[in-house]
């Protein structure tokens, strides 16, 4: 499994992308307005690993690595699946309920996620 730097880059622009636009949103952070936890996504065929912090509705850090205990923790088939669902162009729900994108934590976070998505790119 090899990881090139311009991998790694990518997926911290999509995800940063992911970031600004969940935070210029205001449905979106009144969904969110207790939810805190920390996330880390990562990929099958990849060693890209990152981690994304949740505080008062922002989305307030992305970082490369697992940073921290993770509340919930999202595993992409791909690192092009992770930075197409950070750019809006996949929708991960039917990945989901087939098993090809696993996660772990609570339902209700799980929940929260796709609602971010929806309300994000709503043709999805």
């Amino acid at each position: 499994m090899e990881t090139h730097m311009s991998d790694i880059n990518e997926c911290l622009k999509a995800a940063n992308d992911f970031k600004d636009k969940m935070n210029d949103n205001l449905k979106v952070r009144k969904l969110l307005k207790r939810w805190n936890p920390l996330i880390h996504f990562d990929t099958r065929d990849s060693d890209i690993k990152l981690s994304f912090g949740m505080s008062g509705g922002m989305a307030v850090s992305v970082e490369s690595g697992h940073v921290g205990n993770a509340e919930l923790t999202v595993t992409f088939p791909t690192a092009k699946d992770l930075v197409d669902m950070f750019y809006g162009k996949l929708d991960p729900t039917p990945m989901y309920l087939s098993g090809d994108i696993l996660v772990k934590g609570h339902q209700a976070d799980v929940i929260k996620l796709d609602a971010i998505t929806m309300i994000i790119w709503p043709e999805k």
